[in-house]
């Protein structure tokens, strides 16, 4: 079970990296980039824990607000990042 989770959370977090640019640009925009995929990407999976943990162990019907807000902004970002990738490596 742990691999599964371990591939899953790779491949979530390879998705939350495609808004990264190449590193074409300056070192310290990519370096930038990385940081605020990586602060978003934590942050979602904090809510989405909280989220559960509220639904779970509390029985709190407002567990489902952090849950769905990670849910929805993660999507957003992957559209995101896909769109931007596509737009990038166009011929």
């Amino acid at each position: 079970m742990d691999i599964v989770i371990e591939i899953l959370l790779e491949v979530y977090m390879e998705l939350m990296f495609l808004i990264v640019p190449e590193s074409k640009r300056r070192k310290k925009h990519y370096i930038i980039a990385v940081l605020i995929a990586c602060i978003t990407a934590f942050g979602f999976m904090a809510l989405a824990f909280w989220g559960v943990v509220l639904i779970v162990e509390k029985e709190n019907a407002m567990g489902w607000l952090p849950l769905f807000t990670a849910i929805v902004l993660s999507i957003a970002q992957i559209i995101f990042g896909i769109i931007l990738y596509n737009k990038r490596h166009k011929k």
